[in-house]
């Protein structure tokens, strides 16, 4: 008898034991879900400046034509017969013949190291090489002789004469190109400089006569290359400036109910390249491009607003004026922008971290929990709400909140100042055995609620290079490129998560397709 209830004491204790061990170890978690905040007003504005080259070509072999007819600007000047009287009392005389004028092209003028420098600037006498000026350059061969009496002798010189013919020179001119408000040519002569290649070294009576002559050839061209230059004021590019506005006013599709509006405001001239006959002026408009979901908004119908001449932005200014004033804008005023507002739903983002979290293990003191999966909404002024939930020697869900952000380095989003909502902190620190109340479960969730809005803006991104090269109409084209894209600012709404996306690159549209 007494030995039978020596077994039942014995199994009482071991079921006290039990039980006392599954009141530790199995410990249920479920704290209620927090009550929802006010939802606040999407605070994300505004659209990115953005700059879209416009590449148009003009013809200028009217003007060419004109600088090189004989009637306009002389191919000889021969003041060999006929001596010339110098105001220092030498007399002296000069031949010289040019080729014909051609227009310069920019790399030309570029130099390289300190001497070719020099001689730049003595061939151009310090004018300014901006491209707002057209070069035109004509070979020019020539010789000089003189005559003076000295003390009652008469003294003679000659150069580039007999066997000496011919010395090399070049004949120039500098001309200012400007664009009117209505998008029409400004031109006008700035400078006619001789170069002599091989200079003539002759001094008589203390005279410069390379200077003479120089000035003299100089005077003859410069009136004839000036009614040249009136050609180039009948010149527009107005008409092709129309055609590229009209047709970046209508919504660019990239995809079903997925449109590319450029949203024009301004056209700038920022100068002009040169190449043979043909000069581009290269005009850029100014846009604010969205990328909008949804049915196909309505086109934009404004007119060509006159042609800016003067910037009035360091953002947005010329090539000259970039340059001198600011060296550091330059790069940036070729950059094309592309703001896009991403909606994420909830669903999707729990199924990406519950996927992340799954199967994750977090052990303290002999004990341990692994999470099973989460759950992700929207909680209210602009916060979210995460529920993550796990079984183990405790079970059941807490409840965390935090602040979407944008991390720039990594350019993903996450959940800032993330912690447990009250309720789940009140268990945890009341009724949670105290190795749960200890685990490291919070630091083991945080980093991996990165939430996944990386393939929504890679889509887009493909999307947009794709339609960035199309052409719009059988006049207009366009190409560009896009050379990144990333979140800049993210919202949290009570049903969907707001991300916004920008793109760098640059876009170039040409009209008759020609560059």
């Amino acid at each position: 008898m007494l030995r039978n209830s020596g077994y039942h004491i014995v199994g009482a204790i071991g079921m006290v034991l039990l039980l006392s061990s599954c009141s530790d170890t199995d410990y249920v978690m479920r704290p209620p879900a927090p009550e929802k905040l006010p939802s606040l007003e999407n605070p994300i504005r505004g659209t990115a400046d953005s700059v879209i080259n416009v590449p148009v070509q003009m013809d200028v072999s009217a003007f060419l034509h004109a600088a090189n007819d004989p009637n306009v600007i002389p191919k000889k000047f021969d003041h060999w017969r006929t001596l010339a009287k110098h105001s220092k009392g030498v007399d002296y005389k000069y031949y010289a013949e040019r080729d014909e004028f051609t227009i310069e092209r920019e790399a030309a003028h570029s130099v390289d190291g300190k001497e070719s420098g020099l001689s730049l600037r003595n061939w151009w006498k310090d004018i300014d090489l901006s491209g707002v000026s057209l070069f035109v350059s004509a070979p020019l061969r020539y010789k000089v002789g003189a005559r003076s009496q000295a003390q009652g002798a008469e003294s003679l010189a000659q150069c580039g004469d007999a066997s000496g013919w011919p010395r090399q020179a070049t004949l120039n001119g500098s001309i200012a190109m400007g664009m009117t408000p209505d998008y029409g040519v400004s031109a006008s002569l700035r400078s006619v400089t001789v170069h002599p290649i091989e200079p003539c070294q002759l001094r008589i009576s203390d005279v410069d006569l390379q200077q003479a002559v120089n000035g003299a050839i100089e005077d003859q061209v410069r009136g004839g290359l000036n009614s040249a230059v009136s050609r180039l004021n009948g010149l527009s590019v107005k008409s092709q400036a129309e055609d590229v506005w009209t047709a970046l006013q209508n919504p660019i599709p990239l995809e079903t109910d997925t449109w590319l509006l450029l949203n024009l405001d301004k056209v700038r001239h920022t100068g002009f390249s040169k190449d043979g006959h043909v000069v581009t002026d290269t005009l850029q408009l100014t846009a604010h491009p969205v990328i909008v979901l949804g049915a196909e908004p309505p086109a934009t119908t404004a007119a060509l607003p006159q042609l800016v001449a003067n910037a009035s932005s360091p953002d947005f200014r010329g090539v000259a004026d970039v340059q001198d004033g600011y060296p550091e804008k330059q790069p940036g005023a070729e950059q094309f922008h592309v703001v896009a507002d991403i909606q994420v739903d909830y669903g999707t983002l729990s199924k990406t971290l519950s996927n992340r979290l799954k199967g994750k293990r977090v052990a303290n003191k002999g004990n341990f929990v692994r999470m099973t999966g989460a759950t992700i909404s929207g909680l209210g002024e602009n916060q979210v709400l995460l529920r993550v939930d796990f079984t183990g020697d405790a079970r059941g869900h807490v409840y965390l909140i935090g602040k979407p952000e944008i991390n720039g380095l990594t350019r993903t989003v996450y959940l800032g100042g993330l912690r447990y909502d009250p309720a789940t902190t009140q268990l945890l620190q009341t009724t949670a055995p105290d190795w749960l109340y200890h685990a490291p479960l919070l630091e083991s969730i945080t980093p991996e609620v990165v939430l996944g809005v990386t393939p929504k803006i890679d889509q887009l991104r493909d999307l947009l290079k794709t339609g960035l090269n199309r052409t719009l109409s059988p006049t207009v084209s366009m190409q560009g490129t896009v050379t990144s894209m990333q979140g800049i600012a993210v919202f949290a709404d009570v049903d969907a998560l707001h991300v916004r996306a920008m793109s760098d690159g640059a876009l170039t549209v040409t009209g008759d397709g020609k560059p």
